[in-house]
């Protein structure tokens, strides 16, 4: 049907159009954004959204505004400075476009570990008129990224922590079950920098160096036929495998050297050394130890080191569960490990670490023993006594696995509340957390132990070995950080484990540099490539680096 009146229909569309459009054709006072400059270092990484990050050898700092800048404004508006005052004399500033440079001048050095800042102030214009919005200061924390820190400096200013060495006797070696026999040159290396390089203070060994645990259970760890008849005797005969002499006598020489102090402070795998023992070894060496198979050592108020085992409940010492003794139920499980790796003959990954009390503990040793079972394809029998320990830890007579198993079983969690106690553990940590704190990479632990309020003594810096993990981590995470966790790794086999070998920590505080900053910084000790040769050398690699406030 055709419409009566079209041009009336039209007419009405283009009145509702109208009536729909009229209001956004309205005016209104439009809004518009200032436009101000903005500012970066492009050439610097952003930490923790606090402060930018720079290479202490650097030369020159760059500086990227949003627009090209009129170079007339930049005297008085663009300053250097550090903790001493402005530093206007130690550099020039060069620009163009939109960048402008800091140009340090040639007998200037920036110092690693230090604290620098940018301000830039609202007298500075761009070509166009426009300023900041605010002034503004950026906060620059240097970094060095070799080991060999400030060249117009030789005070010793630096610790160097390495930990989980696990050397073995020649029993170990001969077998194919030591975890320590690819790496003695580079640790040779190692502890040649430390004996000759002149920041370094302090070398702390957290843990391990020495390995009585690491034994295949149908082996007698005391063995007279080895002239090993005591724990005394076994470590004597780690110290004096072949394999091991030359790191034995670099340490003596450290000890003894009168310029760095030698520190060492007991682990689980070495939880029976004793402190007559190490310094028959290692004269001159300075032992931390607090009570049976543990310790620890703080350098300043504000930084704590230890090994990492107290708060493991699977291989932490349990004199309780088993009075008179003190070898935890993690023992026994590196145990069945060098079985396995006796008979397969050749290196292989290193089992995880687990277990603690009752229904827990079942679980966690079942998990431990069947993943090894599997792991070397070992046929075991779980209820012969056929774990030798020949006076071990005061034990004579052979255990079967069920039968530690059960001894375990029978009060580890029960005990676990007084155990703690024995064993210095400041917050008391539940059985759950301290079987998995031991698993994971005890950084949780360490800031529930130590960096949370209700600790009852604070730290900001806690280093530990143990998890063969080396770490870098602020706590909490964020620009509002109060500690650092830090974790050395190891220097095992790298096919024993899947994290990087041969690292180590330096920490420098700030209370011996004078600096603004703690800075603990994480190395890896790697083939230098460049060397050549047929007897190449070795060079630390800076992994990670973190600092914070004194």
């Amino acid at each position: 049907m055709k419409t009566k009146h079209p041009f009336a229909l039209l007419w009405i569309t283009m009145i509702c159009s109208l009536l729909i459009i009229q209001p956004s054709c309205k005016k209104t006072s439009t809004t518009v954004e200032a436009v101000y400059l903005t500012v970066n270092l492009p050439r610097s990484v952003l930490y923790h959204e606090t402060y930018y990050s720079l290479a202490y050898q650097e030369r020159s700092i760059e500086l990227d505004f949003s627009q090209p800048i009129d170079s007339a404004t930049i005297p008085g508006n663009i300053s250097f400075s550090d903790n001493s005052g402005p530093l206007e004399t130690m550099y020039k500033t060069i620009s163009s476009g939109r960048k402008v440079i800091i140009a340090l001048r040639g007998d200037f050095q920036l110092h690693a570990g230090w604290k620098y800042f940018i301000t830039v102030k609202t007298g500075l214009r761009s070509t166009s008129g426009v300023a900041l919005q605010n002034a503004t200061t950026m906060e620059v924390r240097t970094i060095a990224k070799k080991l060999v820190l400030d060249s117009d400096t030789i005070k010793r200013n630096s610790i160097v922590c390495i930990s989980d060495i696990h050397l073995g006797d020649q029993r170990s070696v001969s077998l194919g079950y030591c975890w320590f026999t690819q790496n003695a040159n580079a640790l040779e290396s190692l502890l040649d920098v430390v004996l000759t390089n002149p920041q370094v203070r302090q070398l702390v060994i957290l843990g391990d160096l020495f390995d009585e645990w690491v034994v295949p259970y149908r082996i007698s760890p005391f063995d007279s036929l080895s002239g090993i008849n005591s724990s005394r005797d076994y470590f004597m005969a780690i110290a004096n495998a072949p394999t091991n002499l030359s790191i034995i006598s670099k340490l003596k020489a450290i000890a003894t050297s009168g310029t760095v102090q030698l520190i060492y402070i007991p682990g689980n795998h070495d939880m029976l050394l004793t402190q007559t023992v190490l310094q028959e070894i290692i004269p001159g060496i300075t032992w931390q130890g607090d009570s049976t198979g543990l310790g620890h050592y703080s350098p300043l108020n504000e930084i704590v080191m230890e090994h990492g085992h107290r708060y493991d409940f699977f291989n932490c010492p349990q004199p309780l569960s088993d009075p008179g003794h003190s070898l935890p139920p993690g023992y026994y499980v590196s145990r069945l490990d060098a079985e396995g790796l006796m008979e397969r003959g050749r290196t292989g990954s290193k089992a995880a670490q687990s277990g603690a009390g009752s229904i827990e503990f079942l679980t966690a040793w079942t998990a431990s023993i069947e993943y090894l079972k599997i792991k070397y394809a070992l046929s075991v029998a779980s209820d012969s006594a056929n774990i030798h320990m020949g006076g071990i830890d005061n034990y004579q007579a052979p255990f079967s696995f069920n039968g530690v198993r059960d001894k375990f079983a029978s009060n580890i969690e029960t005990v676990w509340p007084a155990t703690q106690v024995r064993n210095g553990v400041p917050v008391a940590m539940p059985v759950l957390m301290a079987i998995l704190g031991g698993n994971l990479d005890l950084s949780l632990t360490a800031a529930y132990e130590y960096m949370q309020p209700q600790s009852p003594k604070k730290y900001k810096i806690v280093a530990f070995g143990h998890t063969h993990q080396p770490m870098l981590k602020v706590y909490p995470a964020g620009k509002q950080y109060t500690a650092i966790y830090a974790n050395t790794g190891s220097w095992v086999n790298a096919a024993l484990c899947s994290k990087p070998v041969r690292t180590f920590l330096v920490i420098k505080p700030g209370d011996w540099t004078g600096s603004d900053l703690d800075v603990v910084s994480l190395y890896q000790y790697n083939l230098d490539s460049g060397s050549g040769g047929s007897n190449p050398g070795y060079l630390p690699v800076l992994v990670a680096e973190e600092s914070i406030n004194r």
